[in-house]
């Protein structure tokens, strides 16, 4: 889902239109899993990136720009994959098993189902992008998430957290 999140909204994150973009400087993910952890990206993220601030500021525009996701998802999500690069490796979504992962979800998830996903994400990324369920199940014509617990385990409170948000707001099948 951060993969689906960089690709579908790094026009909107990154966005010159927004007073508050400043320039930050991360590691770059790719050369640091290569062991060259010194090696920077610099690029302009907003100030209150993944706050739920970030959100109510930008409500507007957020609303417009997931207008605009009605078309093609697959299609849109390949052409937008390389520009969103940078927020992909900000967001740690930039391996190519997590892009074929996120193009095969956008694949099977309705658009109405993805747009409700990243409602959910940019309303305050940093609060909501973990505790997301082990598992897709699908047969070719439906789907499910299911999260994965053996005897001992239990349910973090971010999965508690996920659980109810998506009885309430996302409404996937679970």
């Amino acid at each position: 889902f951060h993969a689906i999140f960089g690709v579908y909204m790094w026009s909107l994150i990154q966005n010159n239109a927004d007073p508050l973009l400043q320039v930050v400087g991360f590691g770059d993910r790719t050369a640091y899993e290569a062991a060259r952890p010194n090696e920077m990206i610099w690029t302009r993220l907003p100030t209150d990136f993944g706050s739920a601030g970030y959100s109510t500021r930008r409500e507007q525009a957020i609303v417009e720009h997931l207008g605009l996701l009605e078309q093609d998802l697959p299609s849109l999500f390949d052409y937008w994959l390389a520009p969103s690069s940078v927020l992909r490796q900000y967001l740690w979504a930039h391996r190519e098993e997590v892009v074929a992962t996120a193009r095969q979800l956008v694949q099977v998830l309705s658009a109405e189902a993805v747009r409700r996903v990243l409602r959910y994400l940019v309303g305050s990324y940093w609060a909501r992008y973990t505790g997301w369920p082990d598992m897709l199940v699908y047969n070719g014509t439906s789907y499910f998430f299911a999260e994965i617990k053996s005897s001992r385990d239990k349910l973090r409170e971010d999965q508690k957290r996920w659980i109810q948000a998506n009885a309430t707001d996302l409404k996937l099948p679970f």
